[in-house]
């Protein structure tokens, strides 16, 4: 309900919903009277927290960088070239292409054209069709839940990565 919230951009539903699930925990816990853990199972899972959350910041900054460069590369971001020419009446016209990712300015890797007739006196739709081009290329991978991916990715690197260090302190100590 919070991932369908916020993508809905509703940001009320889970700003009352996480504090609120917090205080239901808490309320929870204090009803709780046997021992859940010894002191030994804290220190393992403490101990297998605190290296988790080290590796994830390390990778999660290389992984940052990483994708970074991804991004701004030739080979992942679509191909914008445009033109400006002048009428025979004197105004200024422009066209603008846009091609796919990586691919040469073919016609069969043509996205989209616009022609704008005159961009002194572009019109609200005119610049609102200029701006929706970045978008428009990106659609695809959009589409294909990239960023899902990446975040489901992320977290199942995250639960096997506290895994593996549980086991180790729990042979530990």
């Amino acid at each position: 309900m919070i991932g369908w919230s916020i993508a809905a951009g509703n940001f009320l539903v889970p700003a009352v919903a996480i504090p609120l699930g917090v205080i239901v925990v808490l309320a929870c816990r204090k009803n709780v009277e046997a021992v859940i853990a010894d002191e030994r199972q804290r220190k393992i899972s403490s101990q297998a927290a605190l290296r988790t959350l080290e590796v994830a910041v390390i990778v999660g900054a290389i992984a940052a960088v990483v994708l970074l460069s991804f991004m701004v590369s030739d080979t992942l971001t679509p191909k914008i070239t445009g033109s400006v020419f002048t009428d025979g009446n004197g105004t200024n016209a422009m066209v603008i292409n846009l091609y796919k990712p990586g691919g040469p300015e073919t016609p069969e890797n043509l996205i989209r054209t616009v022609t704008i007739p005159d961009i002194n006196a572009m019109d609200e739709a005119e610049a609102m069709t200029y701006c929706q081009f970045r978008r428009e290329a990106l659609l695809e991978n959009e589409r294909n839940g990239i960023a899902g991916a990446v975040i489901g990715t992320g977290i199942f690197a995250l639960l096997i990565t506290f895994g593996a260090f549980y086991l180790y302190y729990n042979r530990k100590y």
